[in-house]
């Protein structure tokens, strides 16, 4: 259930404000990927983390009120928590309905605050995974790779010297600045062209391949190479494709574990990668970038 679906909510790009100055600074925004968003990342983080809160039955619900753990915290370490009223226009006469919406979200609240007093014990954060292995890179299991495949249904991610719309500095040309991410982003971009009989390009070809190779050759030295992400109920992980220059990657690889293998799936812009792999935490690894001076809120 979305938080749209579950509450009336007003004003939702001034809550999102709200509670990026409540909690720890980090980057909320995207770097290159063009969004009408201010804050791109929080807006996604928030609406999957209360979906996943319903899906788990995590949400806590009072005789007034009802509140979910956002997973976020302040810089004093305290949990921030999104609360919930009765609506003023809610008939209990009739079932609670998309048009006869029980709740309104009031706002955020600090563990101990007042509006949370009411709750004999306050609800527990998202959870993903059970096996902490799954995030971690397996260095003695093989990749398959899927480079054709993979160029087939994503050329225009590539740089445009490789027959793509990746601009020099990392702008997707083809994404139009009125793009609406919603839900997924992927589902929002431009569909990308999916004949299987399309020649594929050999120069995006041997760079895609090299890169992969390459970014595996990584992986297996370093632990923090891969990022774990959360998409469509699984667990997934992040390497990075470095195309033109090794101070900046192109693309990022997600990779789906299949037993005792690797499945290369897709190719993802970075900030797409980085919202992905926000929703579990607040990525480290240098590459995929994390809060900095010029990208805070």
């Amino acid at each position: 259930m979305r938080i749209f679906d579950y509450a009336i909510v007003a004003n939702w790009e001034e809550r999102l404000n709200t509670v990026a100055l409540m909690a720890e600074p980090e980057r909320w925004t995207f770097g290159a990927v063009p969004s009408p968003k201010k804050l791109p990342v929080l807006d996604s983080y928030l609406r999957y983390t209360f979906l996943r809160i319903a899906e788990q039955g995590k949400l806590a619900e009072g005789a007034e009120a009802a509140c979910f753990n956002t997973g976020l915290l302040t810089s004093g370490q305290e949990e921030i928590f999104g609360v919930f009223s009765i609506s003023e226009h809610f008939d209990q006469d009739l079932s609670p309905s998309q048009v006869n919406k029980k709740w309104y979200l009031r706002g955020w609240a600090r563990a101990g605050d007042r509006q949370l007093v009411g709750f004999g014990s306050l609800p527990q954060m998202a959870s993903y995974w059970t096996e902490p292995s799954d995030l971690v890179f397996d260095p003695t299991l093989q990749v398959q790779l899927n480079v054709d495949h993979i160029i087939r249904d994503n050329l225009n991610r590539f740089p445009e010297e490789l027959g793509g719309r990746l601009d020099a500095s990392g702008v997707p040309t083809d994404l139009a600045a009125e793009l609406d991410i919603e839900g997924d982003p992927e589902e929002a971009a431009p569909m990308q062209e999916r004949a299987d009989a399309r020649e594929v390009p050999l120069a995006a070809r041997n760079a895609l391949e090299g890169a992969m190779k390459h970014s595996i050759r990584l992986a297996q030295r370093s632990y923090r190479v891969a990022v774990p992400q959360f998409h469509r109920g699984r667990i997934q992980l992040l390497l990075p494709i470095y195309l033109r220059t090794s101070a900046r990657p192109d693309l990022a690889l997600t990779l789906e574990r299949h037993g005792n293998w690797y499945r290369a799936a897709t190719v993802l812009y970075p900030d797409w990668a980085y919202m992905h792999a926000r929703l579990l935490t607040r990525p480290n690894s240098e590459w995929l970038g994390g809060w900095r001076a010029d990208l805070q809120t």
